[in-house]
C-alpha cells in the first residue's frame, strides 16, 4: 500500500468521536494516550492543534499530527544555508513545530508518515503567515532520526551545542527549510 497526499483525509481532533480515537494505536503508549486524553485540551487552550488522518476504506485513524507555532534561532552556519539574497536583521526565524506525529502500527513503513509530512509542508507553505522552517524534537532513536533525515530535516547545530553535556539527549531538534 503506497499512500499519496491526495489519499489522505484529514479531520480536526475536535470533530472525531472518542470511540474512533480509542481504536488508534501506533505502538507508543505516550502518543496513543496524548491523542485520546490530551489533544482536545491542548487545542482548546491554544497549545497545539491536532489533526487526525484517515485513508479511504479504513474506519480507524491511519495517523495523526499536532502543530504549534515556533521560532528558531539559527547558528551563523545555518543562517548562511538559508541562502537569503539580502541581509535580514532578525535573530529568530519563523517556524512551525511538528509536536506529534504518529501512524497506526499496522500501517507503519508504508509511506503514511512521509505523506503526512509532505501534507504538513504544503499546509504550512500555503498558510496566510510567514514560515521559513518546520521543526521537530525527534525522539533520539536511529529509526526516527533516519526518517526525518529522509524527509529533509537536519539536526540543529545550536541545539547540539546546548545539549553537548548530555550523554544521550532524549530528543534532537531537527529543522527543515521549507524553501529548499
Amino acid at each position: 500500500m503506497t499512500v499519496e497526499i491526495a489519499d489522505l483525509v484529514i479531520r480536526h481532533v475536535r470533530d472525531v468521536d472518542n470511540e474512533v480515537l480509542k481504536r488508534f494505536t501506533c505502538g507508543r503508549d505516550q502518543l496513543d494516550e496524548f491523542l485520546l486524553e490530551n489533544a482536545r485540551d491542548y487545542d482548546e487552550h491554544g497549545i497545539t492543534s491536532t489533526v487526525v488522518v484517515f485513508v479511504p476504506g479504513r474506519k480507524t485513524p491511519a495517523g495523526y499530527f499536532s502543530l504549534s507555532a515556533d521560532s528558531v534561532r539559527l547558528t551563523e552556519f545555518e543562517e548562511l544555508e538559508l541562502g537569503l539574497p539580502f541581509d535580514a536583521p532578525i535573530s529568530y526565524y519563523p517556524a512551525v513545530k511538528l509536536t506529534k506525529l504518529a501512524t497506526a502500527s499496522d500501517l507503519q513503513s508504508r509511506g503514511i508518515g512521509e505523506a503526512i509530512v509532505n501534507l504538513i509542508c504544503g499546509l504550512v507553505i500555503e498558510a496566510p503567515f510567514a514560515v521559513r522552517v518546520l521543526t521537530v524534537d525527534a525522539v533520539n532513536q536511529p529509526k526516527v532520526i533516519a526518517f526525518y533525515q529522509k524527509m529533509g530535516f537536519v539536526e540543529s547545530l545550536a541545539d547540539r551545542r546546548e545539549k553537548k553535556d548530555q550523554r544521550t539527549p532524549a530528543t534532537v531538534l531537527m529543522v527543515k527549510d521549507l524553501y529548499l
